[in-house]
């Protein structure tokens, strides 16, 4: 094998990684409700869509984006985020990937206390930048969801 086969598998390993890591620390920070730091992970013209039944909001560049995760965080009190399968494709600086998640929402309304269980997935647009992978397309489809009354 030559050596730059190697180097350029290596090199592929490395950006999956990345990007792996990418889309899981975007998950820990919107459990901690950071929505300035879940817009840094976009590009500045990024664009965020989400697909909720015959709902579809999009939100393009980061203060959009800021501006909307503030809004969709706000009334909850506990957000989690569980990722499963990611399917990676790079060419050059850009890559595509596709992930599952399954995201538990706890928040009150009308005094009472619920659980929103969502199952989505995210089909990705990445583009590296300054060294760095950022999500400059995600389109969130969700697959289902189940609201119930729960006691904390």
């Amino acid at each position: 094998m030559k050596e730059t086969d190697l180097d350029t598998r290596i090199s592929t390993i490395e950006n999956k990684i990345a990007i792996k890591e990418l889309v899981d620390t975007f998950s820990l920070v919107s459990d901690k409700k950071d929505n300035v730091a879940q817009a840094s992970f976009f590009t500045e013209d990024g664009i965020l869509t989400s697909i909720m039944g015959d709902a579809t909001f999009t939100f393009t560049g980061r203060k959009e984006i800021e501006d909307g995760f503030a809004s969709i965080l706000a009334p909850l009190e506990t957000v989690w985020h569980h990722n499963g399968q990611l399917s990676i494709t790079i060419d050059g600086n850009k890559a595509t990937g596709f992930s599952y998640c399954l995201a538990t929402l706890i928040g009150t309304e009308n005094n009472n206390k619920y659980q929103r269980t969502i199952a989505a997935n995210y089909a990705d647009e990445y583009v590296k930048e300054n060294e760095q992978w950022l999500i400059s397309k995600r389109t969130a489809t969700v697959a289902w969801e189940e609201t119930k009354e729960v006691k904390i």
